[in-house]
């Protein structure tokens, strides 16, 4: 019997160690949530460019996601930090960089529209660089804490080049396009050339095949004028120092293509004088109308016949038909165009005046 009551002493010792170590494990603090989660990732597109006084511009987007690959709640700025070293005898391409030990500037997280999360960006931060010198610079998101993953840190290499020169550069209308020109580039630099049409403001040309130093901008409307720009950009690396802009030139897009000329003309004799007759182009919608002339015998030149242009493809030549010789007549082709662009004149048509010959009688 004392052996039973031993045990069940010994089985309630047991249950109250067992409960007393639940609690105390429920006082233990767990592992902290991974940084990963609460941190956000990197920045999106980092670029740079170097103005030709000497202004460095860091461009970027913010992150989306945090460290492990999901939707970014929050975001509180962005962290720069930065290594300034002299390049010269003692500078040594590929050691480790050292940073500052403080941020040299902490950008603001703008705040978001209405409906998301974060403001979409871009990003700008400016900074005076100095000529002899190389820059490393970290750009990482914070969280509104302002902590910052160490995985999460994009760097960008500045050099800080002279300036280029100035870049020769020149537009001028071409047929239905305007024609680009400039000098071919130099080893370490690229032509940059930007574009600004009506309503819009100064935008990059792409696909420039800067080796043939020509460009035909396809992308105008007639009647519109355009503005052109260019100049020279050094690059090393990742660096883009920009040289002075060219003057700009402003070119008004007319039509300066003539339309198609009648293929055929018919030449005929009547009491009333010379009907002509030729193809008939109102189908084409740039034709405004036909102008006709005529070369009489002894006439070195043809002369317009109709100063107003004509809207039918027929015209009376009430010309006195006493006199004996060949006339002959030629039709061109006017466009709708502001300049008014006349076509080759037609193939000719001869007739042949003689005083002695019966002619017949058209209806008008």
């Amino acid at each position: 019997m004392s052996r039973v009551i031993l045990n069940l002493k010994a089985i309630k010792t047991f249950l109250s160690l067992t409960l007393v170590l639940v609690f105390m494990a429920c006082g233990v603090k767990t592992a902290p949530y991974p940084a990963a989660v609460t941190l956000p990732g990197q920045v999106r597109n980092l670029t740079q460019v170097v103005t030709e006084d000497g202004e460095l511009i860091l461009r970027w987007f913010p992150p989306d996601t945090n460290m492990v690959g999901r939707p970014l709640k929050s975001l509180g700025g962005f962290r720069i930090e930065m290594a300034d070293d002299i390049v010269d005898n003692n500078y040594c391409i590929g050691c480790p960089q050292r940073y500052l030990p403080d941020p040299v500037d902490i950008v603001t997280a703008a705040t978001p529209p209405p409906g998301l999360v974060h403001a979409p960006g871009p990003y700008e931060w400016r900074y005076r660089i100095k000529q002899g010198h190389v820059y490393h610079f970290r750009v990482g998101a914070a969280s509104k804490n302002g902590g910052v993953h160490p995985e999460s840190k994009v760097e960008t290499v500045v050099w800080a080049l002279p300036a280029p020169g100035a870049l020769n550069f020149f537009a001028a209308l071409g047929d239905k396009a305007v024609e680009l020109t400039w000098s071919i580039p130099s080893p370490g630099c690229r032509v940059e050339i930007e574009k600004k049409a009506p309503g819009s403001e100064w935008s990059t040309l792409t696909a420039l095949s800067e080796s043939t130093g020509h460009f035909s901008d396809l992308a105008v409307d007639y009647e519109k004028i355009y503005e052109y720009r260019g100049r020279l950009v050094k690059v090393k690396d990742k660096t883009g120092v920009q040289g002075s802009w060219s003057r700009e030139f402003s070119i008004r897009v007319i039509d300066v293509t003539p339309p198609n000329p009648p293929v055929y003309l018919d030449a005929a004799l009547d009491t009333s004088g010379v009907r002509l007759i030729w193809e008939d182009l109102t189908l084409d919608p740039d034709v405004a109308g036909y102008r006709v002339y005529r070369q009489k015998p002894g006439e070195s030149d043809f002369i317009l016949l109709t100063p107003v242009l004509l809207q039918r493809n027929t015209y009376l030549d009430k010309i006195f038909l006493e006199s004996e010789g060949i006339v002959r007549y030629q039709v061109t082709a006017v466009d709708r165009s502001s300049k008014a662009n006349e076509s080759r004149p037609s193939p000719v048509a001869d007739v042949y005046l003689d005083p002695l010959v019966d002619v017949p009688t058209r209806p008008e």
